[in-house]
């Protein structure tokens, strides 16, 4: 009786295990793509003001099942900066997704409290309640073609995804001597919040 207990003590954690990395290369595939909406960023120039950016675009590249790479680009409608860049990467794990950012660790953050769906994303970061919202632009899950054919048109449509940060990647920033230094960088963190 204690031998089949073990062993069913064994396949429960196999078990477990097993459906708990599913879950997490499940959302990892749900988030891989590109993502537009408001991802509550900001920064604070040398002169003390704060610019909040208009729109976020951000990209999730798979490399693994649960983990990747990603761009992150922040467009502002004022202020001295148009658009802001970053690098960073990304996982899940056990239903946390962790971003990091290389070369801005003050961005760096955990998001554990958000919605996720093949359209829609959105909660808040970390423990600091900034709130974001996004919308999904393309999945790299369809990159082979989907065909739909409209019976009533007479008409089959290819979709192959889209190109949309082609070349915003290598974008640089900014390099004016007359342009206010930033000093510091937000948008996880509390009161980062657009007025």
């Amino acid at each position: 009786m204690k031998k089949i207990f073990n062993i069913t003590l064994i396949a429960l954690v196999a078990i477990i295990g097993f459906s708990s990395c599913s879950d997490d290369e499940h959302e990892a595939s749900v988030l891989s793509g590109e993502w537009e909406g408001d991802w509550n960023m900001w920064y604070e120039d040398d002169r003390g003001r704060i610019w909040y950016a208009a729109y976020t675009c951000v990209r999730f590249d798979r490399s693994t099942g649960t983990s990747g790479t990603g761009i992150q680009v922040d467009y502002y409608d004022r202020g001295p900066y148009r658009c802001l860049n970053y690098r960073f990467r990304w996982e899940v794990r056990n239903g946390v997704i962790y971003l990091t950012y290389p070369g801005n660790h003050e961005l760096d953050v955990d998001i554990y409290d958000y919605r996720l769906s093949n359209r829609y994303f959105d909660g808040y970061f970390g423990s600091s309640n900034a709130y974001f919202t996004m919308d999904k632009i393309t999945s790299f899950d369809y990159w082979t073609p989907t065909i739909w054919v409209d019976s009533y048109w007479g008409y089959t449509a290819y979709y192959y995804g889209s190109n949309n940060f082609e070349g915003v990647a290598g974008a640089k920033p900014y390099s004016a001597d007359s342009l206010p230094k930033i000093v510091k960088r937000g948008g996880h963190q509390p009161g980062a919040t657009k007025p």
